[in-house]
């Protein structure tokens, strides 16, 4: 007990911590609460649990890891300068997808990439996707501009009254919660359409 006092007596402040030395008080602490795998700690994070197992310090190692993450990869981020090259980055990448999807792309303030997360998987449409997974993957990214954007398989780009309808309604939430939805894409085939443009939003 007289030990374990004085070693916490002399352990660093986080902010003195150099990067291995927080991992190693991050996982220190995960172990100590039987976190040993990466799907273990995944489910925690999946179940927001975290703050079960770190104490204050330990969460502020674990958050400062995450901050100097993001920042040493922030340059590596694709940034996509215009809707053109959003709508040619989306077509390419959602372009073999079997089965219809509903993904939100987050984005920093300098436009780059954050996160891609998957809301909804099936048939799309209005009852299916749920806003607040929609927004809680904005506001778990901390981010200010988002697109949303679904593959029709068939390779039909035609927005259907759901697709718009489902649209406007995140649009105005968005703003409503001082957030800005892009644009709302849909691709196949390899092709994209926009239906900010398509239905003219403003």
């Amino acid at each position: 007990m007289i030990e374990d006092k004085k070693k916490e007596s002399t352990e660093l402040e986080v902010p003195l911590m150099s990067r291995a030395e927080l991992v190693d008080f991050v996982k220190r602490q995960l172990s100590e609460k039987h976190i040993d795998t990466l799907e273990d700690f995944f489910n925690l994070l999946k179940d927001d649990k975290a703050s079960d197992v770190f104490d204050n310090k330990g969460m502020q190692a674990y958050i400062t890891l995450l901050r100097d993450e993001l920042s040493s990869n922030a340059s590596k981020l694709k940034r996509l300068a215009d809707k053109d090259e959003v709508g040619k980055y989306l077509a390419t990448k959602y372009a073999n997808l079997k089965q219809e999807e509903f993904h939100v792309i987050c984005m920093d303030n300098h436009l780059r990439v954050i996160s891609d997360t998957m809301v909804a998987k099936g048939t799309i449409d209005r009852s299916c996707v749920d806003m607040r997974a929609v927004f809680r993957a904005v506001f778990e990214n901390n981010a200010k501009y988002f697109i949303i954007a679904h593959n029709h398989p068939s390779g039909d780009l035609y927005p259907s009254s759901a697709d718009l309808h489902l649209t406007e309604k995140i649009d105005k939430s968005a703003t409503l919660l001082d957030n800005e939805m892009l644009d709302s894409i849909i691709v196949g085939d390899g092709q994209y359409q926009s239906i900010k443009d398509y239905y003219l939003f403003e």
